[in-house]
């Protein structure tokens, strides 16, 4: 809605009023009905008039995290054990997530250090935690824990999709298992042994 009129216009793919919202021209109002529209980082940061690459530069810092951490965390599972690293990746994919989730910060170079952060929690969890996994099972049983594994993981990217799709557009409510399950993992963990495969290594 401009200054000069109490119509509402609505932008399109066409006209997307980008210029004009960023400029403050418009009185603008997000239209929370649109299947598009999301509370995300984009929101809770305010990148909405941001260059495209700091917004960008978001998945950059978390890939680049992932590519730090197989360079460096994925090796200490090799060294000091994997029950320790993939502790290690469970404590900072904790602390990050609850960090990136309430912190009130705008300091777009403190979002990019966490979500490399996080990326490097990825490596400890996914990669280590996957070995630790396997290990732990009978030869007999470890291709179909593997599989379990990787089918999970692709029930959780469809949950995602239909949670946004019919349950909200608040990716928030989405931390409330992940942070659940991170805690409940770390609790069992304290009650695991270190691989066998290891300790005989």
């Amino acid at each position: 809605m401009t200054p000069r009129s109490d119509e509402w216009t609505y932008s399109t793919k066409e006209n997307s009023l980008e210029e004009e919202y960023c400029r403050s021209d418009y009185v603008c109002e997000i239209d929370w009905s649109d299947p598009q529209s999301l509370h995300n980082l984009i929101e809770q940061y305010n990148f909405y008039c941001e260059p495209k690459w700091k917004i960008g530069f978001m998945g950059f810092s978390f890939l680049f995290g992932i590519v730090v951490g197989c360079l460096t965390v994925a090796r200490l599972g090799d060294i000091y054990g994997r029950k320790p690293i993939y502790k290690l990746g469970l404590c900072m994919h904790l602390l990050f997530s609850v960090t990136i989730c309430f912190l009130k910060t705008r300091s777009v170079a403190i979002l990019y250090a966490l979500l490399l952060f996080f990326g490097m929690s990825v490596t400890a969890r996914y990669y280590v935690g996957y070995s630790y996994n396997i290990e732990m099972s009978p030869k007999s049983h470890q291709p179909l824990v593997s599989t379990i594994q990787f089918l999970s993981e692709s029930f959780v990217y469809c949950f995602v999709c239909l949670y946004f799709m019919y349950l909200s557009k608040d990716w928030i409510y989405l931390q409330i298992p992940n942070i659940s399950l991170t805690v409940l993992g770390l609790l069992f963990l304290y009650t695991m042994p270190e691989t066998p495969r290891f300790l005989i290594s």
